[in-house]
């Protein structure tokens, strides 16, 4: 991996303000992380949908991004599988599909720490044709 590339998914603000690690990024794949705190639950006290699909969108976007092409996301369905709870550390990991010159496909799966799958997303990707880093 490219340290640039690493280092422009670093300026991910929005992610970090969730408390979205990067573990593990290569071509076409990555790995994220994020403990859910009290903030992050809904009111049945299970962690918000909305905060499991960001972290699997981070994960969706660092795979897809991860050859230093820009790669814009055109769609991603999400599908929950069991309810997270406070104190519990998720993961994402996306894996690309399919890749052409223009479109990518992943499917992303979002664990909890007993590697159970919380929730399955599949997203796709527009490749635009301009380099994100030099």
């Amino acid at each position: 991996m490219d340290d640039k590339i690493l280092e422009h998914f670093k300026k991910d603000k929005y992610a970090e303000s969730l408390g979205i690690s990067i573990e593990k990024v290569e071509e076409g794949y990555a790995e994220v992380t994020m403990s859910v705190n009290e903030n992050m639950v809904n009111f049945h006290g299970t962690t918000n949908g909305g905060v499991i699909f960001s972290l699997a969108d981070a994960a969706f976007a660092y795979a897809s991004n991860s050859y230093g092409q820009t790669a814009v996301g055109l769609t991603i369905t999400m599908n929950y599988m069991q309810a997270g709870v406070v104190n519990e550390k998720l993961k994402a990991v996306a894996k690309e599909d399919n890749k052409s010159n223009r479109i990518g496909l992943y499917r992303i799966e979002v664990l909890n720490q007993k590697d159970e799958l919380i929730a399955l997303a599949e997203g796709m990707v527009y490749r635009k044709k301009e380099m994100f880093i030099n």
